[in-house]
């Protein structure tokens, strides 16, 4: 009767780290997802204008983005996204953990 209890109390807390990681991680791809398509859409757009349109996106997709970590490049006619940021999931009761996720979107510039 223990071992059966011990069992549901450790598929419990696990199910409860699957509920709040899976919301974070579908997130991050949706976000991912739309960098590269700005990248591939949005060539002609000027740092600025692409910052903010990363930062629409973040909000979007319930990303805690800062402006500082978003990075434009444009090296040898390519354009480059580059975003970094930190979420912090509560993964079991009193454990947080804190995942830091980078993303590079690539595109070629038409310019």
């Amino acid at each position: 009767m223990i071992r059966k209890l011990i069992q549901l109390a450790i598929f419990l807390l696990m199910a409860n780290a699957v509920y709040r990681i899976a919301p974070v991680s579908v997130h991050y791809y949706k976000f991912k997802d739309g960098l590269q398509e700005l990248a591939l859409f949005a060539q002609k757009a000027t740092d600025a204008e692409l910052t903010d349109h990363v930062m629409t996106l973040a909000d979007e997709n319930s990303i805690p983005l800062d402006r500082e970590w978003v990075q434009i490049r444009r090296p040898n006619g390519q354009l480059i996204i580059d975003v970094s940021y930190v979420e912090t999931m509560k993964v079991l009761p009193g454990y947080d953990y804190a995942r830091q996720f980078d993303i590079e979107a690539k595109a070629f510039d038409a310019r």
